[in-house]
């Protein structure tokens, strides 16, 4: 049993005593098999258990939720957390006459996008931009599917900024780092589901420091979101086992640029540094330079100086 599931258990415990015959008739159908509700509408769970449809509301509110649909949103949450590669690859097997894979995660990718911009804000992006731009140090971590979008962060960090760790395999190194650089020092850690131990105890190591935690989770229930001083949640909806992460490097592209935008004299110091570097180590074969690549300010006038 994982966190979230103890939890949510031990809140139909503790509030079992106090419910009538009927909610408690309706706890014990939850009890049963929770994993059942995430596919139920509050009327098909009424029908189910015998009850009338606001006995299952007022149950949901016994247990510290809104209503039925938070409730609801919570169990789908705890059952995404449970799924295996295997569970959902056998649950996006190719139908007949239904779209084709390719498809399938263009609509998928669309509606994640979609999704993000109706749940994430700009005053949230610029809070969260700000605490990693006046921290002296700044550690990304990520392990496992969540390395590809921590590296990606991390990368660009380093081009606008100095003294970013990127951390995909967890090296003591980090661990002898946190001590000495915690008070002035922050954490982005990337985390989605089904959650690496590694990364939770990375936190609950850094925690004892004092060190500032930034999360980048899936949902509410993820177990890095009580570590967390500031976190950001995006619903991560895939349509296989391959968790889906084009709008979270759209964020992730974001979150760098208003980072850049609150020092810009800065971010193209550290840039034009990075061109000087890699003209002299000749990395690239085409030279592509041009002013797409400044971080252009929201002020119309430094845009055009700029440009």
């Amino acid at each position: 049993m994982h966190s979230a599931e103890k939890i949510f258990f031990d809140r139909i415990a503790k509030a079992y005593p106090t419910l009538s015959v009927k909610k408690k008739r309706v706890a014990d159908f939850i009890l049963q098999d929770y994993k059942k509700i995430s596919l139920m509408t509050a009327k098909e769970l009424a029908l189910k258990c015998q009850v009338s449809e606001p006995t299952i509301i007022r149950l949901a509110v016994n247990l510290g939720f809104s209503g039925y649909l938070e409730f609801a949103r919570h169990v789908k949450d705890m059952v995404q957390m449970e799924l295996s590669s295997v569970d959902r690859m056998l649950s996006a097997t190719r139908q007949p006459g239904k779209a084709t894979t390719l498809e399938k995660y263009y609509k998928n990718a669309v509606g994640n996008l979609e999704n993000l911009i109706k749940s994430s804000s700009s005053k949230e992006l610029e809070t969260i931009a700000r605490t990693i731009y006046q921290a002296q140090r700044v550690y990304v971590v990520g392990y496992r599917a969540s390395a590809v979008p921590a590296s990606y962060f991390g990368y660009f960090l380093q081009r606008i900024r100095e003294n970013v760790t990127i951390d995909t395999r967890l090296s003591w190194e980090i661990y002898d780092s946190i001590p000495d650089t915690a008070e002035t020092s922050v954490i982005f850690a990337i985390s989605f589901r089904r959650y690496s131990r590694k990364t939770i105890e990375f936190l609950n190591y850094a925690k004892k420091y004092n060190i500032k935690i930034i999360s980048l989770t899936d949902n509410l229930i993820s177990p890095v979101i009580n570590l967390s001083d500031q976190y950001v949640v995006i619903d991560l909806k895939g349509v296989s086992f391959v968790d889906p992460v084009g709008h979270v490097i759209s964020y992730l592209g974001a979150l760098i640029h208003e980072i850049a935008l609150m020092d810009t004299e800065k971010a193209m110091k550290s840039l034009k540094k990075f061109e000087e570097y890699v003209e002299i180590g000749n990395e690239f074969i085409v030279d592509d330079r041009s002013s797409s690549w400044m971080p252009l300010s929201d002020n119309p006038k430094e845009r055009e100086e700029n440009e």
